[in-house]
């Protein structure tokens, strides 16, 4: 009887691979994507599963095996999800969990900016089709300070140059939250007419556009002015953290990829002189309950 539940629950939200195809023919504006990106057209190999330990670990696996560039696996669950730092991500059935092969090839200390382009990718789609979404530095989906999702990028480097990036993308959508999350279906207005943000296979077809937007973005503009893109859509500029005994603020965003923060005298809690650089996991950020 456990079995038949699952198969029934599973079966409301497998991706069709064919609606997904047709989705993805859609003009690339009712998609969430750019002007700038109007005429984009990117080439994906979709696969699908129902149940799987991990896409990003078994799309690295089919990359390491000769899979192209714009392979695409998706599944309805995962039993061993990863966001950062090697944290359990929920999969439960209804969300959308995706991960996008790409072969880069440049050197490996740009590589953080593969997290942040594909976040702020997605963010800005997403934002495009009128959702409050914003990025929370360094690689999460973020609405009304609640997680919708997280992106995780995970390279094989050869000789200093990234050959090739699993981009790993874990998105709420018509799954149950905790009180922490939030997800496309609480976020999407009943009075409007029916959009990609409907179905799953329309969120994968916005994920994927998001995702090679984000790329391509930064790779077009420069680091700079990628990171202005990015700031302006930072959830968390302004913010005030305790750091080593004292109050910082979140100002931007290094070159490095690093949170840039302020210090704050103690006395008087008026900016002190020097910015500091925080690392990934050097600190937290924090969600709503």
């Amino acid at each position: 009887m456990i079995f038949i539940f699952i198969e029934e629950t599973l079966g409301n939200y497998r991706v069709n691979l064919e609606r997904l195809h047709q989705a993805l023919r859609q003009p690339a504006n009712t998609l969430g994507t750019m002007p700038a990106y109007g005429a984009l057209r990117p080439r994906f190999h979709l696969h699908w599963v129902d149940q799987i330990d991990s896409t990003n670990r078994a799309l690295a696996t089919m990359m390491a095996r000769g899979a192209p560039a714009g392979t695409v696996l998706m599944a309805a669950t995962q039993q061993a999800g990863r966001g950062q730092w090697g944290r359990q991500w929920q999969s439960p059935p209804g969300g959308l969990y995706l991960s996008l092969g790409l072969k880069p090839d440049l050197p490996a200390h740009r590589s953080p900016y593969l997290a942040l382009a594909s976040a702020w990718g997605v963010v800005t789609s997403l934002a495009n089709l009128g959702l409050p979404v914003q990025v929370k530095w360094p690689n999460d989906l973020v609405a009304g300070g609640k997680k919708l999702g997280g992106v995780l990028a995970e390279t094989r480097v050869e000789r200093g140059q990234v050959q090739e990036v699993v981009i790993g993308l874990g998105l709420n959508g018509f799954n149950p939250v905790p009180a922490t999350g939030i997800s496309i279906q609480q976020l999407i207005r009943p009075e409007t007419a029916p959009t990609a943000l409907n179905t799953l296979e329309g969120l994968a077809a916005i994920a994927l556009y998001g995702l090679i937007q984000g790329y391509l973005h930064w790779h077009n503009q420069g680091d700079d002015a990628f990171l202005a893109a990015y700031q302006a859509r930072m959830a968390n500029l302004g913010q005030v953290l305790a750091l080593g005994g004292q109050s910082a603020e979140v100002i931007g965003v290094a070159p490095s990829g690093n949170l840039r923060v302020q210090p704050m005298h103690r006395q008087v809690d008026r900016p002190a002189a020097k910015t500091l650089e925080i690392k990934p996991g050097q600190v937290t950020l924090g969600y709503n309950a």
